[in-house]
């Protein structure tokens, strides 16, 4: 992931945090729906249809134990 890319997953990011994670297209291709996934403390937004992802520690409760 190019470091721009955060750029257009800011707002689905943070619509994950205030706990609206459903409905969600790509920053990218506008129209794969973004799925959300957690594995331990990782959560990860990936689009369905062009493959475009982020993962890391976004939720208050993943950066708790850091």
């Amino acid at each position: 992931m190019a470091e721009d890319d955060f750029i257009y997953w800011n707002d689905i990011l943070e619509d994950y945090r205030n706990g609206r994670s459903e409905n969600k297209k790509c920053p990218f291709c506008y129209e794969g729906d973004v799925i959300f996934s957690k594995r331990d403390r990782v959560t990860r937004a990936a689009c369905l249809k062009c493959g475009h992802f982020i993962e890391g520690r976004f939720s208050d409760d993943d950066v708790a134990d850091a």
